[in-house]
């Protein structure tokens, strides 16, 4: 079993410096060697424990990728559907979870609304599905995905999103330097070092480029992002909200209940009146069910349904 420094990977994912010698300044915050940490991350990224480090940017402020849709569909030959929809680049995210109808949920990108359907329908006739559902983003509340360590749920006081996030264009920022930055930063003492020779900034420049741009939600966050299960977290709720208030509850739920992760308003066909989703990410399905129980007493809550996660094909 690895050895979790609990406090270094708390500071990592909640009190990243964004500064030219990110690591150097975290490991100065915690009282210990540079080179302490430095190592600790690299192998906490080396077994999978996190994620990746730095940026990490919100695909709202890119052309060609703006819309989004979480899908639910009811398959038979889970194995075949699986490999069809994980060759798809645009989708993200593809979990089995428990449901009376809908086992397989992921998520798919698109330039335009339209084209989420239309990619959408072809991926399911491919896969042999005729029963799903398209839920598109109306708008995203939260997407703010952490661990508390010591409670051992995921918890957040991230504010809430803008519903307009500049593009990048509009900035007159380089969008492939920002892609360059979340795929390929590193964990060493002068990580901004390559990129800034790369692009013709220097490493200040690109520090306070960062830091302006999660002031204006382009980036979402500069930290450690941590692989939930493999730190321990192996239960995972998507919570589905029926409500004729969406914007109310969702609202509501931002402000009242941080151990949610992703908070998302989608639109929904007459026969799935959902429109809220939220996700709760714990060690155990007890803290999972406290935690639905207080969304449950929110005003303009009908109903909550909890799908656990079984298993995840993409991540």
């Amino acid at each position: 079993m690895v050895f979790l420094d609990r406090e270094l990977l708390m500071k990592a994912q909640y009190e990243m410096p964004v500064s030219e010698t990110p690591f150097v300044d975290l490991a100065d915050s915690l009282g210990k060697p540079a080179d302490y940490v430095v190592e600790a991350l690299k192998e906490y990224l080396k077994n999978g424990i996190v994620k990746k480090i730095g940026p990490q940017l919100n695909y709202k402020a890119f052309r060609g990728i703006s819309h989004a849709a979480l899908v639910g569909a009811e398959v038979r030959d889970v194995d075949r559907a699986v490999r069809i929809i994980n060759a798809e680049k645009k989708v993200k995210h593809n979990f089995l979870r428990e449901h009376g109808v809908y086992n397989i949920w992921f998520t798919i990108k698109a330039p335009t609304k339209e084209e989420l359907f239309e990619r959408t329908k072809e991926l399911m006739e491919r896969c042999g599905v005729e029963n799903y559902v398209v839920l598109p983003s109306v708008r995203v509340y939260k997407m703010d995905v952490k661990y508390d360590l010591f409670r051992g749920v995921s918890f957040s006081t991230r504010v809430e999103e803008r519903a307009n996030v500049p593009r990048v264009e509009e900035l007159g920022v380089d969008g492939k330097m920002l892609r360059d930055m979340e795929r390929n930063f590193s964990v060493e003492e002068r990580p901004f070092r390559k990129f800034a020779e790369k692009y013709g900034y220097s490493e200040a420049e690109l520090a306070d480029l960062v830091s302006e741009l999660i002031e204006k939600r382009v980036v979402r966050d500069f930290y450690a992002v941590l692989n939930g299960h493999n730190a321990g977290f192996r239960e995972n709720g998507m919570n589905l909200i029926k409500t004729d208030e969406p914007e109310k509850v969702a609202k509501k739920l931002l402000r009242d209940i941080p151990e949610i992760t992703h908070l998302v308003q989608r639109e929904v066909p007459e026969n799935w009146n959902y429109p809220v989703y939220f996700m709760i990410h714990a060690v155990n399905r007890e803290i999972i069910e406290q935690v639905a129980d207080r969304a449950r007493r929110a005003e303009g809550v009908e109903e909550l349904e909890i799908l656990y996660s079984l298993k995840s094909f993409k991540d």
